[in-house]
């Protein structure tokens, strides 16, 4: 299990969403005019709920992909 300073990591939340790019997202991810960025906002708690890692991701909406993978509880 992975470990951050002695914190094991038990749960996360992540924000997905799509909004227009900034002049330097378009020059960075080279993007043709008009096309939207997918952004990621994504939070990883402890156990007692104390933030432990926090990610932004800003990607080409026509090369983004999000998979999931769920276990279910009883």
């Amino acid at each position: 299990m992975l470990t951050l300073r002695g914190l094991e990591p038990h749960h996360m939340t992540e924000t997905v969403f799509a909004r227009m790019p900034t002049p330097e997202e378009l020059e960075m991810l080279e993007l043709p005019a008009g096309e939207p960025v997918m952004i990621l906002h994504r939070t990883t708690y402890t156990q007692a709920n104390v933030a432990i890692e926090y990610a932004t991701g800003v990607h080409s909406a026509s090369r983004f992909s999000w998979t999931y993978s769920f276990i279910l509880p009883d």
